[in-house]
């Protein structure tokens, strides 16, 4: 089972990784523009990055990699919390 749990965090780890990379080369430019910021990383901001209007509308799976990894993750990390506190790991 925990070998399970390391393979989810794995594969949601590296689903988040690649979302955030992918974040900067889907940006939408018209809100880029709207908002002041000169570059294309403030997509890293933490509100900008879940937020749909920053993101071109054909490249909105780069949001839902980026939302999914970031939820797998933490259901893997806690479930993996709660099995150490029942002595299970």
């Amino acid at each position: 089972m925990l070998i399970l749990l390391f393979i989810w965090l794995m594969v949601f780890f590296v689903i988040l990784f690649i979302g955030a990379l992918m974040a900067p080369f889907s940006i939408n430019k018209l809100k880029l523009q709207e908002s002041g910021y000169s570059s294309r990383n403030c997509i890293y901001h933490l509100p900008e990055m879940f937020m749909k209007s920053w993101y071109e509308p054909h490249k909105l799976y780069v949001r839902n990699m980026v939302v999914y990894g970031l939820l797998g993750c933490l259901l893997g990390f806690s479930l993996l919390y709660v099995l150490s506190e029942l002595g299970v790991v």
